[in-house]
């Protein structure tokens, strides 16, 4: 591997990438990370690795170009806390837009916390979600800090951005589907069970969701808390609602109860 001293060329070009994400490029930090879209089968475009480390030569290998940079200029570009020697350029994944024909879709209304968007994303790809859905406004989720905190799940479950929320209720409707809202005053989330498909409207802890997504629901589910506790981070109660949907879905027909 050819080595980069700090002020190559290509290590500014990738400082301005980091700033400003151009449109179908995501960088991905972390080396687990980074084997995991190998072993995906994501084609990793560029590759950046700490010098004088042990490198992955399977990582290596599987990088169109790859690059040695000294350990403390690779610390510093690395856009999230806690580098790992590990930077890797990759395309935006293209996927089918969810049919909202089946199963459950995650809208988001303006969650700009990379962090817990990208926390969200994941939840919903390990719990049985088909698809995550942003509003106008919220994060960015190929930013750095949203691809680690969905421990790459970006990559393995749809993400539509811009998404307004009429055509998408509409759509959920029109497939017999219901729209529920998560927030509190609702139904208890315990015997929850709302028909397929569904839309789950979440919104950022503390300003909840706006009163023009509100109104397109059918109904709010709540999670019942103790001690005061007055919310949840958006991504915990997002967790909660998930696995109460699908242990539901996952009941046998001899688990419940004749009307």
């Amino acid at each position: 591997m050819e080595s980069l001293g700090r002020r190559a060329a290509r290590l500014t070009d990738l400082r301005h990438r980091l700033r400003h994400r151009p449109e179908g490029q995501v960088v991905v930090d972390g080396r687990r990370l980074a084997l995991d879209l190998v072993r995906w089968g994501v084609p990793i475009r560029e590759l950046y690795v700490a010098a004088g480390q042990p490198h992955d030569e399977a990582l290596v290998a599987a990088a169109a170009q790859a690059w040695e940079v000294d350990a403390g200029v690779l610390a510093e570009l690395a856009p999230t806390r806690h580098p790992q020697g590990v930077l890797a350029v990759v395309d935006e994944p293209r996927r089918p837009r969810w049919q909202a024909a089946t199963g459950v879709g995650v809208y988001l209304d303006g969650v700009q916390d990379p962090g817990n968007l990208g926390a969200i994303v994941r939840a919903t790809a390990a719990l049985g979600g088909e698809a995550v859905l942003l509003s106008v406004g919220c994060a960015d989720p190929f930013h750095p800090a949203a691809v680690r905190g969905s421990s790459g799940a970006v990559f393995r479950v749809p993400v539509e951005r811009q998404v307004a929320i009429e055509d998408m209720a509409a759509r959920v409707r029109g497939a017999a589907g219901e729209v529920w809202l998560g927030g509190g005053g609702g139904r208890p989330v315990a015997g929850w069970e709302p028909p397929r498909p569904l839309l789950l409207l979440l919104g950022a802890e503390g300003r909840g969701v706006s009163e023009g997504v509100a109104a397109h629901a059918d109904g709010v589910v709540t999670i019942p808390l103790d001690r005061e506790v007055e919310s949840l981070n958006v991504a915990v109660a997002a967790g909660i609602l998930l696995q109460q949907l699908r242990s539901r879905a996952g009941r046998r027909p001899s688990d419940v109860s004749d009307p």
